[in-house]
């Protein structure tokens, strides 16, 4: 894929989820990143293959655009130099939803589709050990409760 054809790509997913302004800033960052890298000597099909699919890193760039006070632009500029020369990915690693973990965090984010999962299986083994221990609980429960409610019937009211 070409540097134009991952850009037009990008631009179209990224097209009215986001501010014109950002689109613009997050266009630019991938423009200049692709022609930084063809500088030294990789072609613009190996750089867009490493970045991978411009529709997922635009998901990553409009689900982390939500964040109040968060500015692209500063993330990539800061801690992309920070990363370092030779870190081919080190940006993608660090700021991409990669399988529905937050790298940066090491934590697995709950809006993935893996964090639903997750806590919908959590919740189902809950709701089954919850179940397990009323219905062992219960053949002893329910003569306990039976005798104190006729002791309370019979004897509770004297005073």
């Amino acid at each position: 894929m070409t540097k134009k054809e991952f850009l037009h790509e990008l631009q179209i997913a990224l097209q009215g989820e986001m501010d014109q302004a950002s689109v613009n800033e997050n266009l630019r960052f991938y423009d200049n990143y692709i022609m930084e890298e063809s500088r030294k000597g990789k072609s613009e099909s190996e750089v867009t293959a490493q970045l991978g699919n411009p529709r997922l890193i635009a998901k990553t760039l409009i689900d982390t655009s939500d964040k109040p006070g968060a500015s692209q632009g500063q993330y990539y500029s800061e801690d992309y130099k920070a990363a370092g020369p030779g870190t081919e990915k080190g940006f993608r690693a660090d700021y991409s939803e990669q399988n529905g973990w937050d790298v940066r965090l090491g934590r697995m984010k709950l809006n993935s589709w893996y964090g639903k999962l997750l806590l919908i299986l959590i919740a189902v083994l809950v709701i089954v050990i919850v179940a397990n221990v009323v219905a062992f609980l219960l053949p002893v429960m329910v003569p306990i409760i039976l005798i104190w409610l006729l002791y309370s019937l019979f004897f509770g009211n004297r005073r």
